[in-house]
């Protein structure tokens, strides 16, 4: 998964760029939201890198998909992911292009995953601790991955903080072997 991210951020970098640009990132996110569900889609999929389908017909394609979010300057920018042989890394661009959309408005996305729901004083809770953690405002989103035993997972960016029970016991499996 880094190695699709590492790949994908000068495709990010510059859609956010020009978006910035052109006071026009809210419009170019729902089309990178947009792509990345298309893409992802088993229909169309199999489209991609395709022998028989070439990059005019699956730009024919994606414009229809996409007819209510494409523009000149995204249907030039498909061209280009089209090229470079990268329209499979279209959910990888469009969650570092919310990453920096994110980071331009001062906020930081955190991610808690806990084995069981999570109530909303324990989301506050984990609210404040991030902000005076990082410094900086916080957005919290909170799923339940049942596999996690007891504890959570907490994922900012690239950082892990894994409280977990299923983590502790990995941990403490590695230090008895």
């Amino acid at each position: 998964m880094q190695e699709k991210l590492t790949i994908a951020r000068p495709y990010a970098v510059a859609a956010f760029e020009f978006a910035e640009e052109h006071n026009d990132v809210e419009n170019w996110s729902v089309f990178l939201e947009a792509l990345g569900i298309a893409v992802n889609d088993p229909g169309l999929s199999g489209f991609i890198g395709h022998p028989k389908v070439t990059d005019e017909q699956l730009l024919g394609i994606l414009d229809d998909v996409l007819a209510a979010q494409t523009g000149p300057s995204r249907r030039n920018y498909l061209k280009v992911l089209l090229e470079a042989e990268r329209l499979q890394l279209a959910p990888q661009i469009a969650e570092l292009f919310e990453r920096m959309r994110s980071d331009a408005a001062g906020l930081v996305n955190v991610k808690v995953s806990s084995a069981f729901p999570l109530s909303e004083t324990e989301l506050k809770s984990i609210d404040s601790a991030m902000r005076a953690r990082l410094g900086r405002s916080c957005t919290v989103e909170a799923d339940v991955d049942a596999e996690l035993i007891g504890g959570a997972v907490i994922r900012v960016g690239d950082s892990v903080i894994d409280l977990s029970l299923r983590g502790r016991l990995a941990a403490l499996g590695r230090q008895l072997a």
